[in-house]
């Protein structure tokens, strides 16, 4: 659920934008009412049976809290969502359960209704309760090479950063930088999508207590910025791509896992434009913001504006441990030991005393 968390953001951010509202020097509050919010969806259908993966999010945006400087993330309820091949063919989709923050807004493909393979193409379909619709252009679901490898590089990173002032300043950190290695197929016009999922492992002092004291954390994604390219200068190599970086934080076993997805043009073009806005550091030199459009359309109002995409992509993954303590000790302050015992630790989230794969 965090990549689709940062992926709403992201929408957001860039819904802020395009409104010209970072173009401010106050904030402002943002004044939605129901008669003109405007629908975000993210989108994600593979050719593997995941519901982990297979889903939609729907969310309204919504008023921009001038206080806490965020956009207010308001779910979409009850409505019918369906996923159809060119044939007629419909695989639907079930709401999340509203009970658990994380699904309110999630529309789950289940296995049983799973039926889609590489080869085909693919539209989404929403109605909502108040009888309202919405569509997306059909997407190819196009095959995707296997991961050759998986290497890292421990180094030091400098960023650009705003302090306090708002001048943009330098900022070094250092951490282990990860790449995949693809062989790309012969055929031109070839797009890929990264994501990515961190493990690490982490201690704690329980003292005489006879209660576990190694447990892991599941992190999620930890892309900072969409990690996507295309093949126009690497058609039919093997090439190498930078897709996230580990922090050097901890001096334990990390396990990195890498999805990687193939995308049509159309997608590619919209993750690439994303990354663009992510990119920008808000100096006088950066191009305006562009008005990133994305597959999804009103049926019922041509004119009402949706923002988001579906995405059809088939999908290979695999992982890689990096053992940080090699590196260690990192700069900055030293790594305390949290006590008691640590599947109750809250520092880290999703903890488990349960030996993930790989470790």
């Amino acid at each position: 659920m965090e990549e689709n968390s940062k992926f709403r953001t992201c929408l957001w951010s860039l819904l802020l934008l395009i409104l010209g509202l970072q173009a401010c020097v106050e904030p402002f509050e943002l004044e939605t009412g129901a008669e003109n919010r405007l629908l975000v969806v993210d989108g994600l259908l593979t050719d593997q049976n995941r519901p982990d993966l297979n889903k939609v999010t729907l969310s309204w945006t919504a008023p921009f809290d001038s206080k806490n400087n965020i956009v207010l993330f308001e779910p979409v309820l009850g409505a019918v969502v369906e996923v159809r091949d060119a044939q007629g063919q419909t695989m639907r989709l079930t709401e999340g359960n509203r009970e658990i923050y994380a699904l309110r807004g999630v529309y789950i493909l289940e296995e049983s209704e799973f039926k889609a393979v590489a080869g085909k193409s693919y539209s989404l379909h929403v109605r909502l309760p108040d009888g309202r619709e919405y569509a997306s252009r059909p997407e190819l679901l196009t095959p995707v090479p296997a991961i050759q490898s998986i290497n890292y590089e421990f180094k030091e990173f400098i960023n650009v950063v705003e302090n306090g002032a708002g001048e943009l300043v330098e900022q070094k950190s250092v951490g282990f930088e990860v790449k995949v290695q693809v062989q790309d197929p012969e055929e031109q016009g070839n797009f890929y999508r990264w994501d990515t999922e961190g493990v690490f492992a982490f201690y704690s002092n329980t003292g005489e207590a006879p209660v576990p004291a190694l447990c892991w954390a599941n992190v999620g994604s930890i892309n900072t910025r969409v990690a996507a390219t295309d093949d126009r200068l690497t058609n039919g190599r093997l090439f190498e791509h930078p897709v996230a970086i580990i922090p050097a934080d901890i001096p334990t076993m990390y396990r990195i896992r890498i999805r990687q997805y193939s995308l049509t043009a159309e997608a590619y073009e919209f993750w690439r434009l994303l990354n663009e806005q992510q990119s920008n550091v808000g100096s006088i030199f950066d191009p305006p913001p562009a008005q990133i459009k994305g597959n999804l359309y009103s049926t019922t109002d041509p004119e009402e504006r949706v923002f988001g995409y579906f995405t059809a992509s088939a999908l290979t993954e695999d992982y890689k441990m990096v053992p940080r303590y090699l590196y260690a000790p990192f700069p900055g302050p030293p790594w305390v030991i949290p006590e008691g015992d640590c599947r109750l630790v809250d520092i880290y989230p999703n903890v488990t005393d349960e030996r993930p794969e790989g470790f």
